[in-house]
């Protein structure tokens, strides 16, 4: 998806997506639930925690619709 990201050995991932806060909301709307990281001070990134095979790629699709508008 040609996105920033923070590499990570957690079980989660920091991926820039302009306003945090717009593709929480966005998401959530469609069921997939990501942590937007504005009180951390970061407000163009969410936190997507790595889930099982099929839950990935879920999030991935729903991100790629929700940032095609």
């Amino acid at each position: 998806m040609n996105l920033e990201y923070v590499p990570s050995r957690a079980n989660f991932v920091l991926v820039k997506v302009g306003d945090g806060d717009v593709i929480f909301d966005a998401m959530l709307r469609r069921g997939v639930i990501v942590r937007a990281m504005r009180g951390y001070k970061l407000p163009e990134w969410v936190r997507i925690s790595i889930g099982t095979e099929e839950e990935n790629q879920r999030c991935i699709a729903v991100l790629q619709e929700v940032l095609a508008g």
